[in-house]
């Protein structure tokens, strides 16, 4: 049985033609930067060769031969990140590709792949980037609260300068890139010491992050919309809304119609976004308020657990921490 040599997963071997090493486009992507690491690390900064094998695979195109795909004066693995990156901002990922990039950049395509082997690796180092920034924005925290809001206005400003990193980001596969996972280290580490077990710290933070990722859904939503012009949003807000509230909104909907005075408050997402972040940070103190409060504490008369137990069982269990049920 022949398997992917990154992963190990099974292959579907065709009848014909090459024999595959990977299971996909990813796995490719991921052995290309483990040789790109060992290259560096043998002091070899020029970027690897794809295998003989691996030829032919990646994004609709052939992969560099030798001989073939020359160098442009002036193309760097950096230059290349930040033109997609550039390419991203302004249409999204689904405007990306590899052919776009070399003519923004004025090269050949295939000179691309002398230092990305496919759109998918070339995501990843995007990601690689605009987190390696993070690393370097973000202040020390004095305390968790402090923390947690900073990372979260910081990804805040992240998914409006770049709006395609959210697609990225709101996923359940996410690039697993040194800067992110540096980054979500950082992060679950503001929780250390409120005795969390791992499991619980991570729930909390992605609590967080989760309300980071819906609220940001609707800031996109407003930036593809002024791409398309600035009239429809406009349009939208200061006449389709009233428009539709006006005849029957004070009998039909008194809770909607009360909000037609206040539409500057209502448009905010900025200050929209800070309301909810505090609310959700006012949450997970309570949490760590109750479980600190929830800590068994023994009588001194009877400091075994069996006689803990005993006198929790005849008080009956204590609200939120023992009448969860068990995960």
């Amino acid at each position: 049985m022949r398997t992917c040599v990154q992963c190990g997963r099974k292959l579907d071997v065709p009848a014909r033609g090459r024999k595959p090493l990977y299971c996909s486009r990813s796995c490719q992507a991921h052995a290309y930067r483990a040789r790109a690491r060992a290259r560096m690390t043998e002091g070899d900064p020029s970027p690897p060769q794809p295998t003989a094998v691996e030829e032919g695979e990646g994004e609709d195109r052939p992969a560099t031969r030798q001989g073939g795909g020359q160098k442009s004066e002036g193309l760097s693995l950096q230059v290349t990140v930040q033109a997609a990156m550039e390419i991203a901002d302004a249409e999204g990922l689904d405007g990306l590709s590899m052919r776009k990039v070399a003519a923004h950049l004025g090269v050949a395509t295939m000179s691309l792949y002398h230092y990305v082997a496919s759109k998918d690796e070339l995501i990843d180092l995007m990601v690689e980037a605009v987190f390696s920034e993070g690393e370097q924005g973000l202040p020390e925290a004095t305390d968790w609260r402090t923390g947690l809001e900073a990372a979260a206005r910081w990804e805040w400003a992240l998914y409006s300068r770049h709006p395609w990193s959210l697609q990225v980001m709101a996923s359940v596969h996410q690039p697993l890139v040194p800067s992110l996972l540096t980054y979500g280290e950082r992060v679950r580490s503001l929780l250390d010491g409120h005795g969390l077990d791992p499991v619980t710290s991570h729930r909390l933070v992605l609590s967080v992050d989760s309300l980071v990722h819906g609220l940001a859904m609707l800031r996109v939503s407003e930036i593809e919309a002024l791409r398309r012009g600035p009239d429809s949003v406009s349009e939208f807000r200061s006449v389709k809304v009233p428009a539709a509230l006006k005849t029957t909104a004070d009998v039909s909907y008194p809770r909607l119609a009360a909000l037609r005075n206040h539409e500057e408050v209502v448009e905010d997402l900025d200050g929209l976004f800070e309301f909810c972040l505090s609310r959700a940070l006012d949450g997970v103190a309570l949490f760590l308020e109750r479980e600190r409060s929830a800590e068994p504490v023994h009588s001194p008369a009877d400091p075994s657990p069996e006689g803990a137990a005993g006198e929790e069982g005849a008080a009956g269990p204590r609200p939120g921490r023992d009448t969860a049920p068990s995960v």
